[in-house]
């Protein structure tokens, strides 16, 4: 939960409602409560000041979830992307989230089963995005945060906390002595209530009045007024007084800043993500880093813009009415300078993105020219040596860092592609998809990664001179991963019987072979004989090209499905010629992660053949070169044969050392299911 503010006042009787609901509610199955009131009245702030009031009374701890870092250009809400980060957390790593809303849904249940919990939902717009993250715990609060009733839930039980209403004047007076001093105040008691008459008690107005004093100290409370007075008084029993109220003060303090601080305002209201710190600011407003970071404390300083996490973070983020505001002022900038900004921003996060592709992934196949790109950049996250696979998970502490980099800046990179897209700059764009792509191999963002792709392909369709054929079949075998993880087989297979011919026209033979590794990854289960086609035809493509690693993974997915049909000693085979390949590459060092995983898939062949002793061997060796990557998703499945292998051949010993690797990843990695290997392992007298 971010900190309350130090300046609150009043809300005595929504205090005295939470801790008689804190007190109702605590052996009680978890309960939904509903904030309403309408924009700048205090919302936020109050159930900031709640959940400190709280206390220790959420043993399982508090969360804030902001929908509004989750919300679409159109306005849906991927609430499976935000259920994910409560998920993660409460501990629960990559490989063992999952997809589907429903799974997301069912496992944060169970992770929140022993202990209440609080969970805040700020800027909730439609009751359905609030049933996902009610609790499992007795005692356990949802705070939906709205500015609308939300009527629907209240009729299915949630509680509505009364409608958090402007400050009567007294508080509101209070609230201006806090924010610009008693003595100011004390100074013209009368100017100070015209004031808070104009604001409408509204704190967020009475922020920015207390910012604009802020700007001109000497200014008086008379002098202010006066000023405010040149865009007419709010209007008199008007639904509109309060939002006018806003608009006023907003228009007083953005008229004292200096000029810099005004074009940076006015800049970031054209920003198209959410959220911006003093790298994004300096980009926006062409200064340096550090000359930005003095100019957003201004603005926050006077209340423009507010912390959009803990202060320490520096990252800030526009109230809803100041970036209307801001916005307004944008547009009467000219409109040279707005397009040159985002074209600035657009650039940047395309070099910032390709930099952080290239410590996550290494010298990865990509149609994106990195050389030329990346020629004379000064690289943020030197030092990374990438991923030995696809999802790998080792890498260095570049790699660390650049992926740190792509999940704080999720939101706003989908956003800039938007509106790269949007603007025409298609080269910018597909090149921005596919370098994204880095963080969805790693952190399965579905709903982003589809949005990502599509757009990724619309931008290289439209690049000039007819499009970029090589681009949009690499961006479609991209794509066609979430569709199938999102369950859209189809779409996936279409997408992809498209994307051969293009790759095909290109005369890329590597583009050419990984074409139909995709394509052949989506008939694995379906149609084997199809599949072992393509990838057959992968291999000699190829070896064509001269890419040793293509030809080993080919072959690798070729015994796997062999395994898939039951032609168990073809895949012996293949995936020992495949293990051969991977420990011969990187210059005799290996393939590690690839050598385990054909290890185990050779386990599994030798298993359908009944050849216990072989198969236990290509296991065991196989989880431990995983386990020395760190390869969690494909070591722990490799445990469990062991363990099972084990138990059928009434090894105890062996049975309960597999058992214990398996609890202590699935501990580490927060999954649930490490209490049923607890409890067989505790059948066997415990770990040994």
């Amino acid at each position: 939960m971010p900190p309350s503010t130090p300046w609150f006042v009043d809300r005595a009787g929504a205090l005295a409602w939470w801790s008689d609901l804190l007190g109702r509610t605590e052996r009680r199955p978890a309960c939904v409560a509903v904030v309403s009131g309408m924009r700048g009245v205090g919302k936020s702030t109050l159930v900031r000041r709640m959940a400190e009031e709280a206390g220790s009374r959420f043993p399982g701890g508090q969360f804030h979830v902001n929908l509004l870092d989750w919300r679409g250009e159109a306005g849906s809400v991927d609430v499976s992307g935000a259920l994910r980060g409560c998920l993660r957390a409460l501990g629960v790593t990559e490989p063992f989230l999952p997809t589907a809303l429903p799974d997301l849904t069912g496992l944060f249940r169970t992770m929140t089963a022993r202990s209440s919990v609080l969970v805040v939902l700020d800027e909730v717009t439609e009751p359905a995005q609030v049933e996902p993250f009610v609790p499992k715990a007795a005692g356990s609060v949802v705070l939906a945060v709205s500015d609308a009733r939300l009527a629907e839930l209240v009729n299915v039980g949630a509680l509505p906390l009364p409608v958090v209403r402007p400050l009567e004047r007294t508080d509101a007076l209070e609230l201006l002595a806090l924010r610009c001093g008693q003595d100011l105040v004390a100074a013209d008691r009368v100017s100070a209530e015209n004031l808070v008459e104009w604001c409408g008690g509204l704190p967020l107005a009475l922020d920015l009045i207390a910012g604009r004093l802020t700007l001109d100290p000497e200014q008086t409370l008379s002098d202010l007024i006066a000023e405010l007075a040149e865009d007419g008084a709010p209007l008199d029993d008007s639904a509109l007084r309060e939002t006018r109220a806003v608009t006023s003060a907003l228009t007083a303090v953005y008229r004292n800043l200096p000029e810099r601080c005004r074009r940076l305002y006015a800049g970031l209201a054209l920003f198209p993500g959410s959220e911006f710190d003093a790298d994004i600011a300096a980009v926006i407003a062409d200064v340096p880093p550090a000359a930005a970071g003095r100019l957003l404390r201004v603005l926050e300083e006077t209340s423009l813009i507010t912390h959009a996490g803990a202060p320490e973070d520096r990252r800030y983020r526009f109230y809803e009415l100041a970036r209307t505001h801001a916005l307004a002022q944008a547009e009467e900038r000219p409109g040279a300078e707005r397009r040159a900004a985002l074209r600035r921003v657009v650039e940047y996060f395309r070099v910032r993105a390709a930099c952080a592709d290239r410590a996550v992934m290494a010298d990865r196949y990509r149609v994106a020219d990195h050389a030329t790109l990346l020629a004379g950049v000064e690289d943020p996250f030197a030092g990374g040596d990438g991923a030995d696979g696809d999802d790998g998970e080792d890498g260095g502490d570049g790699k660390a860092a650049a992926l740190a980099w792509l999940l704080r800046e999720r939101g706003n990179a989908l956003a800039v592609l938007r509106a790269a897209v949007a603007e025409g700059l298609f080269t910018a764009a597909w090149q921005l998809a596919e370098a994204l792509t880095a963080l969805y191999l790693n952190h399965r963002f579905v709903r982003d990664w589809i949005e990502s792709g599509e757009l990724g392909i619309e931008a290289a369709a439209c690049e000039r001179d007819g499009g970029n054929e090589a681009a949009e079949a690499r961006l479609s075998c991209l794509l066609s991963r979430p569709l199938a993880d999102d369950g859209q087989l189809e779409r996936a297979r279409a997408l992809m019987e498209r994307a051969v011919p293009l790759a095909d026209r290109t005369g890329d033979l590597v583009l050419r072979a990984s074409a139909r590794e995709f394509l052949g990854r989506l008939w694995e289960r379906d149609d084997p004989e199809r599949a072992i086609a393509l990838f057959g035809e992968c291999a000699r493509l190829n070896a064509r090209a001269g890419e040793r690693r293509g030809v080993a993974l080919a072959e690798y997915f070729v015994g796997c499905a062999e395994t898939g049909r039951g032609r168990h000693r073809a895949a012996l085979d293949r995936l020992g010629h495949a293990l051969g390949q991977f420990l011969a590459l990187r210059d005799g060092k290996g393939d590690q992660r690839m050598a385990g995983r054909a290890l185990v898939a050779l386990g599994r062949a030798h298993l359908g053949l009944g050849h216990g002793a072989e198969a236990g061997q290509s296991l065991s060796e196989g989880a431990d070169l995983l386990k020395g990557v760190g390869a969690v998703a494909y070591e722990l499945p490799a445990r469990r044969l062991l363990a099972d292998l084990a138990q059928a051949e009434g090894d105890d010993e062996a049975e309960r050392a597999q058992l214990a690797r398996m609890l202590g990843l699935l501990i580490a990695g927060g999954s649930p299911e490490a209490a049923a290997v607890r409890e067989r392992l505790d059948a066997l007298g415990g770990p040994p």
